[in-house]
């Protein structure tokens, strides 16, 4: 992994007062005031506890990792007896979809609540009071920069990142840059726009390297529809290089001892998964316990494993030090629909309609 430690340079200063991990925001008067808005006493409580018991499981749909999956559910069935997650992966789209249908055919069992890394559908929802306040001890002190509305969680920091075959790549790959080298013509792989998320990505690679996805479409890019299926690619010779992944999946990768070398560019850019409970869950109780659980040391550590993220809350075991990197994070403010739809116009253009 490539790592080199340097100075932030000031455009990514927004993400190092967010690397402050909040605390200064918490200080203040009005972010306290937040924060005990989703307080509750203990005896209030108990029995949101009691009765998440009593519901029997929480139904969670991510967009995570596989392998981080398997740690959130084995952490939290561990931590709270009596109460079962299930979690479903559901990449890019398919997600809000099958959000959608379920809220319109209320007798049918669905998700409850969701991890993902497309935050604007819970955005707009969240404008429509179709979410939930999530409440409990963790989300009482949760840094007030990593919420979004007051209802949707920002539940850690996330680089992209690139890896490449090691047994056919001899000279190591650094940047973006390295993918116009001839030997990997019609051997590059990456993710298509299968959600907003990823759109935005693209819109940052091409704003932070003029010309690059140009010569890329002539370079050759072979599409996945998502990201693990990208690395699995790479991992196998079918691709040489992949240009969008998460550090999870490359760790998977290499703890099956793989061929592949993850790199962390310089600059590179960051996201943080969005959690929130939606207001039509049937298990709203098991929900809100799920997530205050997410926002606890012990939830952070199963999410950040070994330094594949960095947690938002101090001293959790394995969280990234992402002060070695010159990370920018995703604004989704700023992240703006009309500008993507210009953005994927031209995207569509170069590499062909999704």
């Amino acid at each position: 992994m490539t790592t080199t430690p340097h100075h932030i340079r000031r455009r990514a200063l927004m993400l190092s007062a967010a690397l402050g991990f909040a605390m200064g925001a918490l200080a203040t008067g009005n972010a306290m005031a937040q924060a005990n808005s989703r307080s509750v006493p203990t005896a209030e409580w108990s029995r949101i506890v009691e009765a998440a018991k009593k519901e029997g499981k929480i139904i969670l749909y991510g967009t995570m990792a596989p392998a981080v999956h398997d740690r959130i559910v084995a952490a939290f069935n561990a931590a709270n007896p009596g109460i079962k997650m299930e979690l479903v992966r559901v990449v890019g789209a398919a997600m809000t979809t099958k959000f959608e249908a379920e809220r319109q055919a209320p007798n049918v069992e669905g998700g409850d609540a969701m991890l993902t890394a497309d935050v604007r559908w819970a955005m707009n929802i969240q404008k429509q009071g179709l979410l939930k306040t999530p409440v409990g001890p963790n989300a009482a002190t949760w840094p007030e920069p990593f919420m979004k509305n007051g209802q949707i969680v920002f539940l850690g920091i996330n680089p992209w990142v690139m890896s490449y075959n090691t047994n056919l790549v001899k000279t190591p790959v650094t940047s973006y840059k390295d993918l116009l080298r001839p030997e990997f013509k019609d051997k590059i792989g990456s993710t298509a726009l299968v959600a907003e998320v990823v759109t935005i990505w693209w819109k940052w690679l091409d704003e932070s390297n003029p010309g690059l996805l140009e010569a890329l479409a002539k370079q050759g890019v072979k599409m996945y529809p998502s990201s693990v299926a990208a690395s699995n690619s790479a991992a196998s010779g079918e691709i040489l290089v992949n240009n969008f992944s998460v550090i999870p999946i490359e760790g998977a990768l290499a703890a099956q001892k793989a061929p592949t070398k993850m790199i962390i560019t310089d600059p590179a850019y960051g996201f943080s998964y969005g959690g929130a409970i939606v207001s039509w869950a049937k298990n709203p109780n098991a929900a809100l316990v799920a997530m205050d659980f997410l926002m606890s040391v012990r939830g952070q550590q199963a999410l950040v494993g070994n330094q594949e993220a960095a947690s938002p809350l101090k001293n959790v075991p394995g969280s990234l030090d992402t002060s070695k990197l010159n990370l920018q994070l995703l604004d989704w403010d700023k992240a703006t629909p009309e500008s993507l739809k210009t953005f994927e116009a031209k995207w569509n253009r170069l590499f062909g309609a999704r």
